[in-house]
């Protein structure tokens, strides 16, 4: 029974109890490694052999030093630990990414709890995200997704507690944002909700003051990393927008071409798998890609030609070709180009319910990318019926997703409305909004249009949800009393 004074103690053992067994049951029914496990498993066995950061292969003598892998090192440099600790067992990184977003979760409840002076706020905060279907199941796979949660939800609650002492909690967020930024480069984006909460807390002077501050701490150690880089020679200081095996450059002209015309999430896995591994003869580009008959024959030409070099880097001769034609849209097409494009990404990446959100419901390889974005334009019925065990189950995530959006937004109109005058809502609000536009604008911009991209901002989300149909709740109680 949920009490208005209810122990805390007794909260956390619930949230813990639900967090854990829930995410266990896919650890352990369910594990899986991810498209990228192979480039973070590579950093990882160097770091062990002692060759460092580094995308050689492990089983040779080369070691030629690397930014990080596909994001900074924190997450190998993670998997590398575990392995020296655990005998090289997949099973102890599942197990550890459960543990560390249970500890964080805790850490929110306790700030909600701060915050709101709630335990039953904090309770039903807690059992939401501990069950929430779009954040249960990325602990089975070894891959980022659970530790960049994890570190979000974290910021989040050194924001709260921030704006319950009103103060920022210089120190503790300086640690947090930098472990959200070593495990993915895009948690510098955290520093957009944490510059808005030192806006709601201080003036604007002292909150540019603070903000320095935090900036200059959370660069030491982006400094410290960007100093071994300038040591070992690195060709750039900047990561490539995808990395490739070894260590081989990335076809700017072929991702320009992608930039140019891809809008939907399922338009770019046939696109840009195939590339990042050589296996050129797996591309496979939607129809709705060219601009004339013309365009299509030319690019068909390339790709036919490309596949000769399945194995080898991306030549640079074809990689010249591609550059051209994204050259010849960009100039021809110019609004459509930078302005409706990303419009229509940033759209994409809430609006397509079909996403597993880490669930084992994938639809099966043989269904080809092309099936898939015909599926999700409108031939999803007969795909349902031949696979209703994933449809029914990524009905409820996309389900449950929706229920989210709809929520937020009526929050969100409301607030702007001057309907809600629960200042503890619209701080919580511009916290989440300011997560939400920030990955949002950010992905659409730079075409990484993957849904999975978009789960960081979930978490704030529900914490809004969650709160909002609490305090409406009561004000309906009061109303009727």
């Amino acid at each position: 029974m949920l009490t208005k004074d209810m122990n805390m103690t007794n909260v956390y053992f619930i949230v813990i109890f639900l967090a854990i067994t829930t995410r266990l049951i896919f650890v352990f029914l369910f594990p899986g490694s991810g498209g990228d496990w192979d480039i973070y498993s590579t950093v990882a066995e160097n770091i062990l052999n002692g060759c460092g950061v580094s995308l050689s292969n492990p089983e040779s003598v080369e070691c030629i030093p690397h930014f990080g892998g596909n994001q900074l090192p924190g997450y190998p440099a993670f998997v590398a630990l575990l392995w020296e600790v655990f005998d090289h067992k997949d099973v102890s990184i599942r197990l550890a990414q459960t543990l560390i977003y249970t500890l964080s979760l805790l850490w929110l409840v306790r700030s909600v709890y701060v915050y709101t002076l709630s335990a039953r706020v904090a309770l039903l905060v807690g059992i939401v995200m501990a069950v929430s279907p779009l954040q249960i199941a990325w602990p089975r796979f070894t891959q980022t997704e659970t530790l960049a949660l994890a570190t979000t939800i974290l910021v989040i609650a050194e924001l709260l507690y921030s704006l319950a002492y009103n103060r920022l909690r210089i120190i503790p967020l300086a640690v947090a944002l930098s472990f959200a930024m070593f495990i993915r480069l895009d948690g510098i984006l955290l520093t957009v909700p944490t510059a808005v909460t030192g806006f709601i807390i201080y003036k604007p002077y002292r909150a540019f003051k603070k903000g320095l501050i935090l900036l200059l701490l959370i660069s030491i150690p982006i400094g410290v990393w960007t100093v071994r880089n300038i040591h070992v020679d690195l060709p750039s200081l900047f990561p490539q927008n995808m990395t490739f095996p070894e260590g081989a450059h990335q076809p700017t002209g072929y991702m320009k071409w992608g930039w140019t015309w891809i809008t939907e999430e399922y338009q770019r896995p046939g696109w840009g798998w195939g590339v990042n591994r050589f296996n050129y003869d797996k591309i496979s580009i939607d129809n709705k890609a060219y601009d004339s008959t013309a365009e299509k024959n030319r690019v068909e030409v390339l790709l036919e030609d490309l596949k000769k070099y399945t194995g080898q880097p991306f030549p640079q001769e074809i990689d010249q070709e591609f550059s051209e034609i994204a050259s010849e849209r960009l100039r021809n097409y110019k609004f459509r180009t930078l302005i409706v494009n990303p419009l229509k990404r940033s759209l994409a990446l809430w609006t397509n319910l079909f996403s597993s959100y880490a669930w084992p419901n994938e639809l099966p390889s043989k269904v080809s990318h092309q099936a898939r974005l015909e599926a999700k334009r409108g031939g999803i019925i007969d795909l349902a019926l031949e696979y209703p065990f994933i449809a029914i189950s990524k009905g409820v995530t996309g389900g449950y997703k929706l229920f989210l959006q709809v929520l937020f937004l009526l929050i969100l109109v409301l607030t702007i409305s001057i309907k809600i005058k629960n200042e503890k809502i619209k701080n919580i609000l511009w916290i989440s909004l300011s997560i939400v536009l920030s990955r949002t604008a950010f992905f659409a911009l730079t075409n990484n249009l993957e849904t999975r991209y978009s789960v960081e901002a979930v978490p704030g989300i529900e914490l809004l949800v969650t709160y909002s149909i609490v305090y409406f709740f009561k004000k309906y109680r009061e109303r009727v009393r």
